[in-house]
């Protein structure tokens, strides 16, 4: 499953690439010294929940990325395992590329998604994304295009004893999300509640998931 995963970030690893040249560039350009770092990482998670909604009907997934950024622009491309009980998606690819600026209080962030989809095509969308935080509470809008949903969600730490997000999806539902972080063997464990409520004359149904994941990062 590694090596699948691998594969599938390999060809998409020219458009991080693309994306590192270009901004050392900039930096030559301008005089500036600080240079791109680049990373990526690996994971496993008992389930993959995007948006409150179980993406391989339960099982355990794998994933991995490769990340680029500079003085708040960023590239990423992000691979998973998929499967929506068709036997069409076999895996998510999700190209990113954004700018973040984060200060004592306050931060923003904007992006533009593509998620791709192999085996499905039908299933492929693109977004962008708007999000601020203020004080310790994040808000986040997902303009679906052309004919994608959006997406809006809230989310906070200021619990400190556990992280909540609230997300709503047009045309789908919404969700509450309850988590925690650990760090672990050097990477980072996630333990947490999903639950997922359809919205009425849509196709899909209510979704009740505990997960946990684990990612390293280098």
């Amino acid at each position: 499953m590694l090596n699948s995963i691998k594969g599938l970030l390999s060809a998409h690893f020219d458009n991080v690439i693309k994306l590192v040249v270009a901004l050392s560039l900039v930096c030559i350009a301008s005089g500036v010294n600080a240079a791109p770092t680049v990373g990526g990482s690996v994971g496993v998670s008992s389930d993959y929940l995007m948006r409150g909604q179980s993406m391989h009907i339960g099982n355990h997934q794998l994933s991995a990325s490769l990340d680029a950024e500079w003085l708040g622009m960023y590239g990423s491309v992000w691979a998973s395992e998929v499967d929506a009980g068709d036997g069409k998606a076999t895996h998510e690819i999700d190209t990113v590329i954004g700018l973040k600026k984060d200060w004592e209080h306050i931060g923003f962030n904007v992006a533009y998604i593509d998620y791709a989809y192999r085996g499905d095509s039908s299933r492929d969308f693109e977004e962008i994304m708007l999000s601020a935080t203020l004080a310790g509470i994040t808000v986040s809008h997902y303009m679906g295009q052309d004919d994608a949903q959006d997406y809006t969600s809230f989310s906070t730490g200021l619990l400190k004893v556990v992280d909540l997000t609230y997300g709503d999806r047009e045309g789908f539902g919404t969700h509450w999300t309850i988590s925690k972080d650990f760090e672990f063997m050097k990477g980072h464990v996630t333990v947490g509640w999903s639950e997922f409520s359809a919205d009425d004359n849509s196709h899909h149904v209510d979704e009740d998931n505990l997960y946990m994941s684990y990612v390293y990062k280098f």
